[in-house]
């Protein structure tokens, strides 16, 4: 993540001044493909983007784009791609791409034909676009795409999602815990931050909004309340998604 905010930083430097950048010479941003497990920030980092260049959001739903009759299919890709280039400049967020385009590499016909063609149309328009809309392509497993979809040209750049470090973990904690009124308690529970690597910030995220949701019914109940001792007892029945999902985080 702090690579990836440190690469749109640069980005975001020709987008405020896209006119004089292309009269230098820079070429368009194109996209980025971010691929890891869920509940990484994957998606919240394309709205973060289209926020900091206050660009509109689309978001292209891939299941939406398959139709039932002959052509229709072909058809609603191309309308998606007029529909963005409209609404230029935009972020088009495309989220769990390799689920859209899941029958493109394997052999034989009827709807894997179908997504072959579709997965062309959308290849030939990222190589090939000038208008400035920019794709935010997430994905949680990248092992399936084929390889012409991952070279160069067709994303500026892929960034992989990986488990947050302590110092992360730290302030993903602190933020929740901001969200909800409750940073005050972020000095008692910063102590569990070793304990809580191997978490993602979704589960960290369930951890604090269970910890606020008990903190309320105590206060209903007159009780006092522990944050630190309430938040250990919840960390020992919690089970993150690197253990109940533990072979497919190793594989990614």
């Amino acid at each position: 993540m702090k690579n990836l905010k440190e690469w749109l930083e640069t980005k975001t430097k020709i987008i405020e001044n896209l006119e004089d950048a292309l009269k230098f010479g820079v070429d368009v941003p194109k996209g980025i493909l971010l691929f890891g497990m869920p509940g990484f920030g994957k998606s919240l980092l394309a709205k973060v983007t289209a926020k900091k260049w206050n660009y509109p959001l689309l978001r292209l739903d891939m299941g939406m784009v398959l139709g039932p009759y002959v052509g229709q299919s072909e058809e609603n890709i191309r309308k998606a791609i007029k529909i963005a280039e409209a609404i230029a400049p935009c972020v088009l967020w495309i989220d769990e791409i390799e689920k859209g385009f899941s029958g493109v590499s394997s052999d034989g016909g009827g709807s894997s034909d179908v997504i072959k063609r579709i997965f062309g149309t959308f290849l030939t328009w990222m190589q090939e676009k000038t208008s400035p809309v920019f794709v935010v392509a997430t994905a949680n497993d990248i092992s399936q795409m084929p390889p012409e979809f991952l070279r160069k040209g067709r994303f500026d750049e892929l960034f992989f999602f990986d488990l947050p470090s302590e110092e992360s973990i730290g302030e993903i904690l602190k933020i929740h815990l901001k969200k909800r009124g409750k940073e005050k308690w972020f000095e008692p529970l910063k102590g569990f931050k070793s304990k809580l690597i191997g978490y993602s910030g979704a589960d960290i995220e369930a951890l604090v909004k269970e910890l606020v949701e008990l903190a309320f019914i105590a206060e209903i109940d007159k009780r006092e309340f522990d944050p630190v001792k309430t938040f250990e007892k919840i960390h020992k029945g919690f089970k993150p998604f690197s253990v109940t999902n533990k072979k497919a985080v190793e594989e990614i």
